[in-house]
């Protein structure tokens, strides 16, 4: 099966989405990476009635009725999804964990799983295809205390990346426990990758929750895992991180449970921790992660002394494609976010201009308002964006202040400032019940902006007005239009423009008496002419 996702409506391609392919059982048999493009390509194991699902992290879930697929058949399909973003509470109730569930259905708990879930196959997926070329720099750390002093050693590695940490098969992790004796003295301890997290026996041995975000963790929720009551051999229990704008999983941070260690140990001291980064192309990787085990001495009753601690981790230096292009560096810095337009409920702000104040560097956001900038700088900078959104309301977007660290990720917000802050900014002198503002630039004939145009604003059964003038931009503010039918055109010089005649209700605007526009703000963006007449 080859095809295209789009948005509905608008047609818009949607990239770094994945489609599923689902055969009769329920069972996830194939599974793609749309390109920028939108395009896929699934080859299904045999022939047969199959579904595709497409879920892209952070919106809802798409998926088609059942279709049959014989013998050597290929067919493509034009995939038209719903690009509706999913909202969570704005405050996260933690509950009782639900044990031996992703949560029911609806709650917080069963919607960051499936968040979690898409970002953990998509790590697993980005593994699985071998695309990209890593370097990576691994790190062994002994310590005598948790912060204790540092004995180091580090190296470089390159190739294709498989799993940061050790693991075994689920179901030997559930029978034997997280932590087990080796050959002669040694214990091995074993992370949850993202295979373990994403199967069904981890399921059935762990218990979920909701967790606030702390205050070291700002625009984050937590997806709290534990080991279900009865558990006795030693298991994990952890967070998944995820953002709170746009859902995507940020790091996993686990400590063992049910280990014969000192009830005194720093909580978390045995533990770890796995960043996860989502590449501008759409695949996802573990960018950095460590895990840390004790170094035990003499046992003396009742409990072993530990006399350090050993870290094993490691970082990305880089990732490239198989072309040469690199995707990542550690040797720069990466401000990612969303531009969003405040004016109209927080929708997505597709193609902004997104700069980075006193440099060269700037990045298109995407259809879906989502950007990411990378730079060598270090620092604090400021962050903002250009827009025609911005133009139509007569206003510049405010800069938002960012601390650049390479190697490290800077998440910001940007939006159009909200209906009040507009309207102090346009007319100082505030509004009345029911008065609108109308913003607009004046063009000419060839659409380019007209200087210093007066404006003209004549009320049913009154006398002309000219309330004020464009400036040096062609850019014009009428402050306190009434609710009620009006007639606005600009002049220049002996040139006059065009009337357009607009009727504000509470439900809207009437515009030239034939186009209702809905207008749930108090702003309404009205470009006017000068040198033409109209048809």
């Amino acid at each position: 099966m080859s095809g295209q996702l789009v948005e509905r409506g608008g047609g818009v391609p949607v990239g770094g989405a994945f489609v599923v392919l689902i055969n009769e059982d329920g069972v996830e048999v194939a599974r793609a990476l749309t390109g920028e493009s939108g395009t896929f390509l699934l080859r299904a194991p045999a022939p047969g009635t199959y579904r595709l699902r497409s879920k892209r992290i952070g919106f809802r879930l798409w998926e088609s009725p059942p279709m049959a697929l014989a013998d050597s058949e290929t067919r493509h399909f034009r995939l038209e999804v719903d690009a509706v973003p999913l909202r969570l509470p704005a405050v996260v109730v933690a509950g009782r964990p639900q044990c031996g569930t992703r949560g029911e259905a609806g709650t917080v708990v069963a919607q960051l799983w499936e968040e979690a879930r898409e970002a953990l196959a998509a790590v697993q997926w980005t593994l699985g295809q071998r695309a990209h070329w890593y370097t990576l720099e691994r790190f062994e750390r002994e310590r005598t205390g948790v912060a204790g002093p540092l004995e180091e050693r580090r190296s470089t590695w390159s190739g294709y990346f498989g799993r940061p940490f050790g693991s075994i098969a689920a179901e030997d992790l559930a029978r034997r426990g997280y932590v087990a004796a080796a050959t002669g003295d040694s214990v091995d301890f074993y992370g949850p990758d993202a295979e373990v997290l994403l199967g069904d026996v981890f399921l059935s041995t762990h218990c979920f929750s909701a967790r606030q975000g702390r205050p070291e963790h700002p625009g984050l929720v937590g997806l709290a895992f534990e080991p279900a009551p009865g558990r006795s051999l030693p298991d994990v229990e952890g967070v998944l991180w995820i953002a709170v704008d746009g859902l995507e999983l940020r790091f996993l941070e686990f400590r063992y449970t049910q280990l014969r260690l000192p009830p005194d140990l720093p909580r978390g001291a045995v533990g770890g921790y796995v960043e996860f980064l989502r590449l501008p192309t759409g695949p996802w990787v573990v960018k950095h992660w460590w895990i840390r085990t004790p170094r035990l001495g003499r046992y003396t009753y009742p409990w072993p002394n530990i006399v350090g601690y050993r870290e094993t981790g490691g970082q990305v230096l880089t990732i490239t494609t198989g072309a040469g292009a690199v995707v990542y560096s550690v040797g720069e810095s990466l401000i990612e976010g969303y531009v969003v337009d405040s004016t109209r409920g927080g929708a997505p702000l597709p193609r902004a201009t997104v700069l980075l104040t006193g440099t060269d560097r700037a990045v298109s956001a995407d259809d879906r308002g989502q950007f990411q900038l990378s730079t060598s700088l270090e620092g604090a900078y400021r962050v903002w964006f250009t827009h025609p959104r911005l133009d139509s309301l007569g206003v510049l977007a405010e800069t938002t202040s960012v601390n650049l660290v390479r190697g490290s990720r800077a998440t910001v917000t940007l939006s159009v400032p909200t209906e009040p802050v507009l309207v102090g900014r346009l007319c100082p002198d505030g509004l009345r019940q029911g008065e609108r503002v109308i913003v607009g630039v004046v063009r000419d004939s060839t659409g380019g902006a007209v200087p210093d145009a007066e404006i003209h604003v004549q009320l049913s059964g009154k006398v002309p007005e000219a309330p004020g003038r464009a400036d040096h931009g062609g850019r014009f503010v009428i402050c306190g239009a009434p609710a009620t039918r009006l007639v606005v055109w600009a002049t220049a010089g002996p040139a006059r423009g065009p009337e357009v005649v607009l009727e504000f209700s509470e439900a809207g605007v009437w515009v030239d008496q034939k186009q209702f526009r809905n207008l749930p703000s108090r702003i309404w963006a009205q470009n006017l002419e000068v040198g033409r007449s109209r048809p």
